[in-house]
């Protein structure tokens, strides 16, 4: 048996994530990552959740993937990628190109919600 992490690939993830959220209609995405403090292991977890405020379609939030945070350090590592160059640029919103994506752009405002703290904890949101 192997012990090696299955990592999940990060652009096919948030390709999927991106026009799963976009065709449901929801307007947030809430990427959160915690310590799981359970006595018999220690480790973090990726949590994350949509939400929509709408009017029109109402409002809703729902669970849409968890994972340990090994398991999506890749995704992790893409969203902080495009954080970065978003504050390179001095942009009010990222704008993602791949060609995974339906309609090959994807462009999205990115709030940070809580910063690493002393357990290692984040929360951020994805804002459509």
């Amino acid at each position: 048996m192997s012990n090696k992490v299955e990592k999940v690939e990060a652009k096919p993830f948030l390709a999927m994530l991106l026009q799963y959220s976009r065709d449901n209609h929801y307007n947030h995405i809430v990427f959160n990552v915690r310590l799981n403090r359970n006595p018999a292991y220690t480790r973090q977890v990726l949590s994350i959740s949509l939400k929509r405020i709408s009017k029109k379609f109402g409002n809703d939030e729902r669970a849409y993937a968890t994972m340990t945070a090994e398991e999506g350090s890749q995704i992790l590592a893409l969203m902080n990628t495009l954080k970065e160059e978003m504050f390179a640029n001095t942009a009010e919103k990222i704008i993602w190109q791949t060609d995974i994506l339906t309609r090959s752009t994807q462009e999205f405002g990115y709030r940070q919600i809580r910063e690493r703290d002393q357990y290692n904890n984040l929360e951020f949101e994805v804002l459509l």
